[in-house]
């Protein structure tokens, strides 16, 4: 498993040197391709033999030390230091740095065919690029950029797959919402448990209940959150918090157990509530956690799930847990057309091979299944369904995630694995994982022809979607603008694999068992440490240079800058002066002190710095010549490097409204030429403070603040880009107060898709030529229209998101005319203080599903709202008790009508 992954991300390496232009002796680039050949023959024979692989792993990270080592060099022979100190090794050094490869990967190839089983001459040449598969969805190249995300989004809509059950999920309603006889006509706070095995479908069951409109409605408050087996009780309770409580409590993040427990508790008291806990594992967790849930005699409910029945009894031994039933042989066949449902003809062909397999199938064995032939040409699903356990088997589950994995692309392996990193009980930020992913290299293996086609991030997409597909992967949570959120590998699958890639030494997770902070195995150095415990744990370990990458998750340590990180890292940093590190990603790490010796990290692709709160940065990031990724969101660095605007592979740059006056100085050739991200710039009022940007030809994300006098230059540099795909743009005045917004030409960008604008627009300008055909989000602030501006907006066939905030209209009639808005899913209307009166016409909406009206105070009348044959949910906040009212009368018993009273400043709606 581990040697998957390593030759993976070796074979990229490997292919990077080959069709570069810094080898010299052809010899050498011979080498490099019989050591590609040969990874290539290991990764096909991996899947029949993981004792040769296995036995293949010490070569493969001492040929991953060569390569490396080879790539320091040459970045430390660039360096402008060393260039002034030997002038005279400028030729010769990069001679003698590929003289020492050509003797690593000699070693390397005569290693491996001393293996048994191993000979590279026997490679099929019809195979002979990695990567290649038989997947009929591979190398699809979307035709416009905002077709994203387009083969998964359905998930986004539909209801999930689960079948039968019906009963238990009734009984499940009647014993949420049922209420005692007496003069109150309520009762105790009771558990609903739901008990059954990994995989048999009871969390998509609660999920389910969940989100039925009639139990919203029933509760005034719920929340969802996932304890697992690794149990932290702050981070559970503070989950719980934040989808409960009206306003974010202060200092939370420095409240010890006892007292983020009591405020659960005061938030809870005077509410009928509703508390999913999804996968307890013992009744310690359910014992520490139910002190903070009171009893106020008014319905309240929790609801369990548990693969052991005596968590259940313990947790409410009065009630009896609900178990999962076996699905029937018809409702297992439903389940798979579900998943296969555009596979129509070839199921009904294999209909019988296939359900010889399924009999006693669980609900995940099934979906796994068919993420297999899914996958696959019907021509070659007898041979799938042949190698398909019988799920009469006790351990079917296990042998069908060990087919799952094996069925996977090579390059699809490491990426599927990694997931394990991340804290079990944890949503994965999908934006974190894809940067992970391309950071680690292992995009890199993919077949040439398709890195030259597709960007490096549009590979990453859809190696998620191709792991979505296969049920590998859970989408938990999407974005307004159909995007995946957040993710996860389920749970019995990360048990299965979890043990696996931690025993074969493909990372190492440092975390706390039942007997204290886990040992990492002794086989192999540590090339991958993700510290589940705080950052100072990890000097405890035996770290060295030979780390490639550092992903902390110690988030608890709050209100003192954390100094460790400096120390970890040099032990990082070789005696020579200089890391092999790649990776380092501090996301969440409480004001992480780092060392100004950063600058000797010459292979670092990805610094995480995001939500870390730090305040400043050393000046040697700007020299790290191969950094990727820099994201600095949520911090409070006002000043950058001069420096960073010199790299060449920089692609994502996120700041916090950095201003760029004080720093930008103009571009050296061929410089940010790759930048794809740029987000949380300010350009000031000064003429030079456009300078240089105009060379940034290549972005898709534009996200940027500036001052009114420099707007018409700003105007001019964004029709410029043709790529872009999402567009925040500002415009203030001198007391950063929302100011004009010039008119900007959009005609021309089909590729945006996403659009937020806030400034105001002057009464001549039409608001048809701002806005690019083919938009799927848009959001529009401050612009003072005074025409209705629904009509127009109407008119935009692919818009499935609007929001209209404070000021963006100030009429006091709006009408959404028939016809209008035909893919319209989700719509916001916050504090357009004129509106009085919102007419929707028969046919126009007809996907409309949640609607958002925020301090709108003078609206009266919401004239159609009964006629969206789709709308499932209404949230009122600060709005008029009598517009409640109606709103409520006008709704049909389908939809869920929330009405919050909050307390939010009026620039809270921009």
């Amino acid at each position: 498993m581990a040697a998957d992954f390593e030759a993976s991300a070796l074979a990229g390496k490997l292919q990077n040197l080959r069709d570069g232009d810094i080898i010299i002796y052809p010899r050498l680039k011979r080498k490099i391709n019989s050591s590609i050949l040969a990874l290539q023959q290991l990764l096909r024979s991996s899947d029949d033999s993981d004792v040769t692989s296995s036995r293949a792993l010490p070569f493969i990270y001492s040929a991953q030390d060569t390569v490396d080592t080879y790539l320091l060099s040459r970045a430390q022979q660039r360096r402008k230091d060393f260039i002034e100190t030997y002038p005279s090794c400028q030729y010769l050094a990069p001679l003698w740095s590929q003289k020492d490869l050509g003797k690593g990967l000699k070693k390397f190839l005569n290693d491996l065919k001393a293996l048994p089983s191993h000979s590279p001459e026997q490679v099929n040449p019809e195979s002979r690029v990695l990567g290649k598969t038989r997947e009929k969805d591979r190398c699809l190249v979307n035709a416009r950029r905002f077709g994203r995300w387009d083969s998964i989004a359905h998930l986004l809509y539909e209801e999930s797959n689960i079948v039968g059950q019906k009963s238990e999920m009734d009984e499940m309603v009647s014993e949420l919402m049922v209420t005692s006889e007496g003069a109150q006509g309520e009762e105790a706070l009771r558990v609903v448990s739901v008990v059954g095995s990994g995989g048999s479908g009871k969390t998509t069951m609660a999920r389910r209940v969940y989100n039925r409109v009639d139990v919203k409605k029933h509760f005034e408050c719920c929340a969802w959150v996932r304890v697992s087996r690794e149990f932290v009780f702050k981070n559970v309770v503070m989950s719980i918090m934040e989808q409960v409580c009206i306003n974010r409590l202060n200092d939370v993040d420095h409240m010890n157990e006892e007292v983020l427990g009591e405020q659960l508790f005061k938030e809870l008291i005077d509410k009928r509530y509703l508390i999913v806990l999804d996968d307890v594992w013992d009744a310690e967790a359910w014992h520490r956690l139910t002190i903070s849930f009171p009893d106020s005699k008014n319905s309240s409910r929790v609801i369990l799930t548990s693969r052991d029945d005596k968590v259940a009894k313990l947790a409410d031994p009065w009630n009896l847990p609900l178990h999962m039933c076996s699905l029937t042989n018809e409702e297992r066949w439903e389940l798979l057309w579900k998943q296969m449902k555009e596979h129509e003809v070839g199921l009904a062909q294999h209909k019988d091979e296939i359900m010889a397999k399924l009999y006693h199938g669980s609900p995940l064995e099934i979906v796994l299944l068919g993420g297999i032939l899914s996958n696959t040409e019907p021509s070659e699903w007898s041979r799938k369904i042949d190698k398909f356990p019988s799920c009469q088997d006790n351990s079917a589950l296990q042998e069908i995630l060990a087919l799952s994995y094996q069925e996977l692309p090579p390059e699809l392996r490491p990426c599927f694995l990694y997931l394990g990193i991340f804290p079990e009980a944890s949503e994965v930020p999908v934006r974190r994982l894809l940067w992970l992913w391309l950071s680690e290299g292992f995009l890199d293996v993919l077949p040439g022809e398709e890195q030259k086609e597709r960007e490096p991030e549009d590979l990453a997409e859809s190696c998620f979607e191709r792991l979505v597909s296969r049920n590998l992967i859970e989408v938990t949570k999407w974005k307004l603008d159909g995007c995946p959120k957040m993710c996860r590998m389920p749970g019995v699958a990360r048990e299965f694999f979890f043990p696996k890639s931690v025993d074969s030494g493909l990372f190492y997770v440092h975390e706390k068992s039942s007997f204290g902070p886990s040992s990492p195995p002794k086989e192999h150095k540590i090339r991958r440490l993700m510290e589940h415990l705080e950052i100072k744990d990890s000097l405890d370990l035996c770290i060295d240079h030979s780390l490639r990458s550092y992903v902390s998750f110690d988030s608890a340590s709050r209100g003192k800058a954390n100094t460790n990180i400096g120390m970890v890292l040099k032990k990082v940093i070789h005696k020579v002066g200089f890391g092999l590190l790649k990776v380092l990603d501090l996301e969440g790490v409480y004001k992480p002190v780092l060392p100004e010796s950063m600058r000797s990290l010459l292979l670092l692709r990805f610094l995480g710095l995001r939500s870390t709160v730090l305040d400043s940065i050393p000046s040697a990031i700007g020299d790290l010549p191969c950094l990727e990724t820099l994201d600095l969101k949520h911090t409070n660095v006002t000043s950058i490097p001069s420096s960073i605007w010199k790299a060449k592979k920089l692609r994502h740059f996120y700041m916090n409204e950095v201003h760029i006056d004080a720093f930008i100085h103009k571009p050296s050739k061929g410089s940010l030429t790759n930048l794809h991200t740029l987000s949380g710039l300010f350009v000031g009022d000064k003429k030079a403070g456009i300078n240089g940007l105009d060379r940034l030809v290549n972005l898709r994300k534009l996200g940027l603040t500036c001052h009114t006098n420099s707007l018409k230059a700003v105007a001019k540099w964004i029709e410029q880009l043709p790529n872009l795909h999402s567009l925040k743009l500002r415009s203030i005045n001198e007391f950063g107060k929302p100011s004009n917004l010039e008119v900007i030409s959009m005609a021309q960008h089909s590729n945006l898709c996403s659009l937020y604008l806030l400034g105001s627009v002057p009464p001549a300008n039409k608001l048809s030529s701002l806005l690019p055909p083919y938009l799927r989000k848009l959001t529009l602030s401050m612009l003072k229209l005074e025409e209705d501006p629904m009509p127009v907006l109407g008119q935009l066939q692919d818009l499935s998101i609007l929001r209209l905030f404070a000021d963006s209209y100030m009429g006091p009639r709006m009408t959404c005319v028939s016809g209008g808005f035909p893919k319209l899913r989700i719509l916001k209307l916050w504090m357009l203080e004129e509106l009085k009166h919102w007419t929707v016409q028969d046919g126009a909406m007809p996907l409309l599903q949640e609607l958002e009206i925020r301090r709108c105070n003078q609206l009266e009348n919401s004239d159609g709202l009964q006629q969206l044959p789709n709308l499932n949910e209404v949230v009122l906040t600060n709005m008029p008790q009598s517009f409640v009212e109606k709103v409520r009368r006008s709704s049909g018993n389908n939809v869920f009508v929330k009405v919050n009273n909050w307390e939010f400043s009026r620039y809270q709606g921009k």
